[in-house]
């Protein structure tokens, strides 16, 4: 049984402006992005396979930068990039074998790769729009983008008062 769409964040809401009028969540947990740690590229002890370490490289800077990954976000990158070096492995294996492979029996059977290499996929599906790697998924992913201003102070969008226009009615 289905339970509906997955709930936004507290902090999508707000960008939204709460369409619904719910009342917003106060307490829930706001970990700061990784905006200055580069140590968080080098992939981790637990990632031995080296397409699971690739995999990393090539992802962790990138969401780093985006701003669009935490500390909290690093099992979720681990799984998947455990998840595609399985992918990898077993799509190569069932290149290499074939579609079709005989059974000790000598009846041919399908390649049992496939089925590893189709459920490492699935994984990998529903891990990517969790950390925003899907192109539907980073249209929901909103950030101001404005970041430190020219002297890197992050409050110079207020030194100039706003422009004064008139009254707004509804």
């Amino acid at each position: 049984m289905r339970r509906g769409p997955k709930p936004k964040s507290t902090a999508q809401r707000r960008l939204e402006g709460n369409p619904g009028k719910r009342a917003l969540n106060k307490t829930e947990p706001t970990p700061p992005p990784l905006d200055d740690d580069p140590a968080f590229d080098t992939p981790p002890p637990e990632l031995a396979e080296p397409a699971a370490r690739a995999e990393w490289t090539r992802l962790a800077p990138m969401l780093r930068k985006c701003k669009q990954i935490t500390l909290a976000d690093r099992a979720a990158l681990l799984a998947l990039c455990i998840e595609w070096a399985k992918y990898l492995t077993a799509t190569a294996e069932a290149a290499k074998l074939g579609m079709i492979v005989k059974a000790p029996s000598g009846y041919p059977i399908t390649n049992p790769y496939l089925p590893i290499a189709n459920k490492a996929l699935q994984q990998c599906a529903r891990l990517w729009p969790e950390l925003g790697l899907t192109p539907s998924s980073r249209s929901r992913v909103k950030t101001d983008g404005a970041g430190p201003g020219p002297a890197g102070d992050n409050f110079s969008e207020f030194d100039e008062p706003p422009a004064l226009g008139p009254p707004r009615t509804h």
